[in-house]
């Protein structure tokens, strides 16, 4: 198969969730034979404009923004601008290739439209991966006057794939209530790790540190301030891998309220990330509005518990394999587990093999040889 991924950021040079599933699948795909290409934005970290890694053609289509021009509101929402410059530049980078199928992002939405137009043009069949669908109520709080209009947006995007790709069931079940698409243009592909770099890892044997991790952009959603409130009640540390715009204000809160209690690093490699979630006694996650995670399956597949607010939107096959609490009780759960960390990693360990059965890209290959038969 030719298959083309289409999304403004690209996975290492932007270190997001989305953007490392996306990862695992192309490489995935890559290493069984197939010719992937990936268009996405130009970032300063890249090695050019177009060049190959993993297996995967880099085409970069237009210069990304950095955080302060991705976000605007502080951190309320991303900022048109980016989507605009990447619409534009993405069908005039594309259009010249011919590809047996093209899977894009649903969001930011507008880049949706001149690929609709290429797919047609080029005859060739078009999927849609959607990582969260939004009902009208929140895209007037993200919005405000102007959520109608976003809402239609992402109505009409859904009916312009030949398949939308959910990444977890509570997706393919949203875009069927909240937009109205039928089951037989879903295929769901839950991706979150690569089963061959979790068994490397979980081979190699990590001292414990006094130490929780949170993983996750620096966004408001996010809502990293809570496992900083939480751990300050607690006599361990806290690492917090990631970066965005709201770093330096959580900093001044660590320093308010954590003193000497926190650490932040900005971007580690894939490998240091594993051996920081294995030295770590609990991966906390309190993100509002997360559609899958990735951070949260891998430490699950690594055998790390997972403490997590009970407000998330997490899936429900996420849910249940974590340790979900009232925000309020974040803080005393840290110290139980810290009173008692080998229960709670002994539990963590038998859902090992599960999580990486479930949540794994090795069959990749079946998903788009069903997108390109649908």
């Amino acid at each position: 198969m030719r298959l083309a991924f289409a999304s403004d950021s690209a996975y290492p040079w932007f270190n997001g969730g989305i953007e490392k599933r996306r990862y695992i699948i192309m490489r995935k795909l890559a290493e069984d034979g197939h010719d992937v290409h990936c268009f996405t934005m130009h970032r300063k970290s890249m090695p050019g404009r177009e060049f190959t890694r993993g297996g995967i053609r880099y085409h970069c289509v237009g210069e990304a923004l950095d955080w302060e021009g991705m976000y605007r509101g502080g951190s309320r929402r991303r900022s048109i601008r980016m989507p605009i410059m990447f619409s534009i530049s993405l069908f005039f980078g594309i259009f010249p290739y011919r590809f047996d199928a093209l899977d894009a992002d649903s969001f930011p939405f507008l880049h949706l439209f001149p690929l609709w137009v290429y797919a047609k043009l080029r005859g060739i069949r078009f999927a849609i991966t959607w990582h969260e669908v939004w009902d009208m109520r929140f895209w007037k709080r993200y919005l405000r006057g102007l959520g109608i209009g976003g809402y239609i947006v992402e109505w009409l995007s859904a009916r312009m794939a030949d398949v939308n790709i959910a990444n977890v069931s509570t997706t393919a079940s949203l875009l069927e209530k909240e937009l109205g698409i039928s089951r037989g243009r879903i295929v769901t592909f839950p991706v979150a790790v690569d089963s061959e770099e979790v068994r490397q890892h979980s081979k190699i044997r990590h001292g414990k540190k006094n130490q929780f991790i949170s993983v996750s952009r620096l966004v408001g959603h996010k809502r990293v301030e809570l496992a900083i409130k939480a751990v300050a009640e607690t006599r361990a540390r806290l690492l917090v891998v990631g970066t965005g715009p709201d770093l330096e204000k959580l900093r001044g809160l660590a320093e308010r309220e954590a003193r000497g209690q926190v650490t932040f690093r900005q971007s580690l490699s894939s490998d240091e990330l594993f051996k920081s979630l294995l030295e770590s006694r609990a991966l906390v996650m309190t993100s509002a509005r997360e559609g899958l995670s990735l951070a949260t399956v891998e430490a699950l597949a690594l055998g790390v518990p997972v403490v997590i607010a009970n407000t998330t939107s997490l899936p429900s096959e996420v849910k249940r394999m974590c340790i979900k609490v009232p925000e309020a009780e974040l803080g005393p759960m840290l110290n139980r587990i810290l009173k008692n960390s080998a229960r709670y990693e002994r539990e963590a360990m038998g859902k090992r093999e599960e999580v990486v059965r479930r949540f794994s890209a090795d069959n990749a290959e079946q998903v788009y040889e069903r997108v390109l038969s649908r």
